[in-house]
């Protein structure tokens, strides 16, 4: 029964790779012979094939699943030639809020590339901190995502409560977190397939150097050595800038592993292998959206997208009778779009809390709380002092110090420490770093306010 079910998937597999050469160009065909070779030259010979194993991050864009595409035909190619061909391990990053249209997607990508059922590949999604077989997940519970509630709570009322900077640089640093999750505790990749042209690893290379030596990490000179030790290194950097107002420690300085996790670049041939073709045919439809660089492949782009919907309503000039409207104490607002919702409860943040947090209210001994109580919470105004000593530590009534934290989505002690500006010299400057580039690493503009959110026509109805 083996040996018939070995030659039907024998059959399978074949029609899969006659599908996806019917569906390249000749250029894309000419280009695959030379990375079936490179891989062989890789694995140190075709004798060696059969054990070399590789890892692929899977993005939601289209260079991510044309990529896939490519070296599922050429491991099936080889297989063709050979009596074993290389392994193949595709981890699914999911982010708080991602789209069940994208868990759709890359369904349809994994049926269409008959990868299920193939000893020879791996599926796994990484949520959470959490190494699964890949499926069609149920909605991890927010409490999951804790870590990177607070972390971004904290970063938009210390620092930087921009959309790009919130979701920027210090996104890649979540997702540098993932990569060395994905590696601990798995049978060891020998190399990691990357569709990220040279300029932007170069880019992303220097970003991370000067992260870490921001953090004094000394030993980052031989980070483009090991893709695993960068990883790591880069996850204690998330650590440490997860928790800015905890005591920041010293990161490992490990030395590199014996047989050092290598990056197979395909610059030469991208433009072939991922150019526009019939492969999306193949693979299933885009959302416009997922056209996105190759540094921000792995984040929902529709989350940057919300927070900039939400920024924008928070800068709109405010009418007493609209901020009557958006006051909400249990935390729910009609005020807001679905799709606002849904990212915010991916987080476990309502609405009410995004909307603090894009004011930063708090900093600098509460310099913006009386604007944003103006411009969202005119009833609490006349509670004005009250808020301060509770910032304060002073003696306070208990709804005055409920109605922070709800507000908020921190604890009290999180935002005393904010109101006083409590950070360690080397976590302000990690954090400034971070706030200068977006999630593509380019660099922005410094913030034209450092406290709240301007708010047009506070005063109309004060």
């Amino acid at each position: 029964m083996s040996i018939v079910h070995d030659q039907a998937m024998h059959y399978i597999y074949q029609q899969v790779l006659e599908r996806l050469l019917s569906h390249m160009s000749q250029a894309q065909r000419a280009s695959l012979q030379l990375l079936i070779q490179r891989l062989l030259v890789a694995a140190g010979g075709p004798e060696y094939i059969g054990t070399f194993r590789l890892l692929v991050m899977q993005g939601g864009d289209r260079r991510s699943a044309r990529l896939l595409a490519i070296l599922r035909a050429a491991q099936l190619s080889i297989a063709l030639r050979a009596p074993v061909t290389f392994q193949l391990r595709v981890v699914v990053i999911c982010v708080p809020g991602v789209s069940s249209a994208l868990i759709e997607h890359h369904e349809q990508s994994f049926n269409a590339l008959f990868m299920h059922d193939d000893v020879r590949v791996q599926l796994q999604t990484l949520e959470a901190g959490v190494i699964t077989p890949f499926s069609r997940p149920a909605a991890v519970a927010a409490e999951h995502w804790n870590l990177s509630r607070d972390a971004m709570l904290l970063f938009g009322h210390l620092v930087d409560a921009r959309p790009e900077a919130v979701l920027g640089s210090r996104v890649q640093l979540e997702l540098a977190a993932a990569l060395r999750l994905a590696l601990e505790g798995q049978p060891w990749a020998d190399a990691l397939v990357t569709a990220m042209p040279l300029r932007q690893r170069r880019r992303y290379l220097a970003w991370a150097r000067r992260g870490l030596r921001l953090a004094g990490d000394a030993g980052s000179a031989t980070l483009h050595h090991c893709m695993a030790t960068l990883a790591d290194r880069l996850g204690q950097l998330h650590a440490v800038a997860g928790s800015p107002l905890d005591e920041p420690g010293t990161l490992g300085c490990e030395p590199l592993a014996q047989v050092p996790l290598r990056v197979i670049a395909l610059d030469d041939l991208l433009p072939q292998l991922l150019g526009d073709g019939e492969l999306d045919q193949m693979m299933g439809c885009f959302e416009p959206s997922r056209e996105t660089l190759p540094l921000a492949a792995l984040l929902d782009p529709l989350a940057l997208a919300q927070l900039h919907e939400l920024r924008a309503q928070c800068s709109k000039q405010a009418t007493p009778r609209q901020t009557l409207h958006l006051v909400c104490h249990k935390g729910v607002s009609m005020q807001h779009s679905p799709q606002q919702v849904r990212f915010a409860n991916a987080y476990g943040i309502n609405p009410i809390q995004l909307t603090c947090m894009l004011h930063s209210p708090f900093a600098d001994q509460g310099k913006g709380l009386e604007l944003f109580l103006q411009c969202c919470h005119r009833d609490m105004l006349v509670a004005l002092p009250y808020l301060h000593r509770a910032l304060q530590g002073k003696p306070c009534p208990e709804a005055v110090k409920d109605w922070l934290v709800s507000t908020s989505g921190l604890t009290l002690v999180q935002l005393r420490a904010i109101y006083a500006g409590r950070l360690h010299r080397s976590a302000r400057r990690l954090l400034a770093n971070l706030a200068r580039r977006d999630v593509h690493l380019a660099w922005l503009a410094p913030a034209p306010e450092t406290g709240a959110l301007a708010c047009k026509g506070h005063a109309d109805g004060a």
